[in-house]
């Protein structure tokens, strides 16, 4: 069983390193014909060309890293592609403008337009070919998924829908005794391990280690703070440090140096859209441009967001709290346009312009929704450790119906291992999510009235409203 695992992996990097060769060589071969056809004026002497051109391909790799449009496996075809129409066409264009500014003239730009177009035929078609070759030449490794009676079974479907290397088989419960476990487990090669005592796990995972099987988690908080640690040794014990303290110093300043930069540069570039946004939403009914709640920020802190309104005046006088509805009579038809672009949330840069949120956090919620959420998930009260962000590592891949706890522990993993590049990695993964259909849609309950914001919400399906 060792060594068809070894060779199963094998095959499989050697697979997804085709494809992913593919997907790099193949747009930097269309960009390099494009140079040297279309922009001679830009080009350089001999082995310039192709240092420009290694250039451009690094931009390429560094936007596909950010974007996942590597992650053949984990994601479905339409989002691999779109990642690489984003990917591909922010690389043309800082490229396009890195040529003029060599040949110091504004080039024509449909050289980089047929570029692009190019590019993203054959990126859907190396998607394409991909999946219809990597299931067969690597199947799916079958997951024996164990969990505790009474817990969601929610993470399988997840695991099928996704089309990745793995598929889950079968599911048994982890409270079976040990001998009909270990016989549950022989014709898998892979084991999830899903909420249980530790005891459990730490059996199952010892087993795997054994027979070398692969082993994935389903970590609880206290694998979350692990994973962040620094591991030093104490005369001849081996001591994890635990990160406790949240940010430090210095990249606390950063931060707040790169929100008051971008979100003023953003309301004054942006100034034109939220000007005829404001006209809009007044025409739309009479009523009042902005729609203002109160959230919770770092540390329990009370501010009022700002947002455009989406929905009639008063949506919630009638019905109190209650949930976004994916077809709620209440939105406006401008309401509608905006919630779907993200442009109601555009007001929040004043927000993190002033201080109260900053641009990269776990979303704010309502003070009275939070209350509830804790008494119930009290590991949802650590995002309270850093300020409350317009975008977030949850928000960016949580979905409507992930769990309290999920989204808990996403904002903690973020919290934990925060950095300004990562920060950055996720302000230009937000361009993606924006074009994203599912994550702008309400889930399907009653209506609702105006306090939800436009990215995944814990906060909707407690009982908020948008």
């Amino acid at each position: 069983m060792n060594n068809g695992s070894v060779q199963s992996e094998n095959r499989q990097s050697a697979a997804g390193a085709v494809f992913n060769l593919l997907l790099t060589g193949v747009p930097v071969w269309i960009f390099y014909s494009a140079y040297m056809r279309f922009y001679k004026d830009a080009t350089f002497w001999g082995r310039g060309n192709y240092l420009f051109t290694l250039i451009y391909a690094s931009m390429l790799i560094l936007f596909m890293s950010v974007y996942s449009g590597y992650k053949i496996r984990q994601f479905r075809t339409r989002e691999l592609v779109f990642s690489f129409a984003l990917a591909s066409s922010i690389t043309n264009v800082f490229m396009y403008f890195v040529m003029c500014l060599i040949a110091r003239d504004m080039l024509k730009v449909w050289g980089v337009l047929f570029t692009t177009l190019g590019q993203w035929i054959a990126g859907m078609g190396i998607y394409i070919l991909a999946r219809i070759v990597l299931p067969k030449v690597e199947p799916p490794v079958p997951v024996l998924y164990i969990r505790e009676e009474g817990t969601s079974e929610r993470v399988a479907g997840i695991f099928d829908s996704r089309r990745c290397r793995y598929t889950v088989g079968g599911t048994i419960s982890a409270n079976i005794n040990w001998r009909d476990m270990k016989t549950a487990i022989e014709p898998y090669g892979a084991v999830l391990i899903g909420e249980m005592p530790h005891e459990y796990r730490q059996e199952l995972i010892s087993y795997c280690f054994r027979t070398g099987r692969e082993a994935l988690l389903l970590p609880d908080m206290s694998d979350v703070f692990l994973c962040s640690a620094m591991p030093m040794v104490m005369g001849d014990s081996l001591v994890y440090d635990l990160k406790t303290q949240g940010e430090d110093r210095t990249y606390r300043t950063i931060k707040r140096l790169i929100d008051i930069l971008v979100s003023a540069l953003g309301l004054i570039i942006l100034s034109p859209l939220m000007l005829g946004t404001a006209i809009a939403v007044r025409a739309q009914d009479g009523g009042p441009v902005f729609y203002r709640q109160v959230r919770l920020t770092r540390g329990g802190r009370r501010f009022k967001l700002t947002k455009f309104r989406s929905m009639i005046v008063n949506a919630e006088s009638a019905t109190g709290a209650v949930l976004a509805g994916k077809d709620d009579a209440r939105i406006t038809k401008v309401g509608r346009f905006i919630r779907a672009t993200r442009i109601d949330e555009l007001p929040q840069l004043w927000n993190i312009l002033k201080g109260e949120m900053t641009l990269v956090g776990p979303r704010p919620e309502r003070p009275e929704f939070y209350e509830k959420i804790c008494a119930e998930y009290p590991e949802f009260d650590y995002r309270l450790k850093v300020k409350a962000g317009l975008t977030g590592y949850a928000q960016l891949y949580g979905k409507y119906n992930t769990t309290f706890t999920e989204k808990a522990r996403l904002d903690m993993y973020y919290i934990q291992h925060a950095s300004v590049l990562w920060d950055l990695k996720l302000m230009f993964y937000t361009l993606k999510i924006i074009f994203i259909k599912e994550s702008t849609e309400g889930v399907d309950s009653p209506a609702a009235g105006e306090s939800g914001l436009g990215e995944p919400d814990p906060v909707r399906e407690a009982g908020a409203v948008r």
